[in-house]
């Protein structure tokens, strides 16, 4: 899935913050599906957040190095892995 293409698939997900965590569940026909809640890691937080209309891959990189002080492999594979873990998500 591509960074572009996952903005627009956030409106199919409905967010809460609790406490320090988010918490992220799938909607189907405009209703949660409570039983496919996930808890998103720091992280995963962070690229949620900045998911916005426009975001390029290499601004979201640049964010997730500058923040958690990694390198920019290891970052690309940390976005990479949230984006393969929503997009199963939706198909369940």
């Amino acid at each position: 899935m591509e960074i572009e293409s996952l903005f627009q698939l956030k409106s199919k997900f409905v967010t809460r913050e609790v406490g320090n965590e988010l918490i992220v569940v799938p909607l189907s026909a405009n209703v949660a599906q409570m039983n496919e809640l996930f808890t998103l890691n720091e992280t995963a937080k962070v690229i949620w957040e900045n998911l916005n209309e426009g975001i390029d891959m290499s601004t979201l990189i640049q964010t997730i190095t500058d923040t958690f002080d990694i390198d920019k492999y290891t970052a690309e594979k940390d976005i990479a892995v949230f984006l393969q873990t929503l997009e199963a998500m939706l198909k369940k």
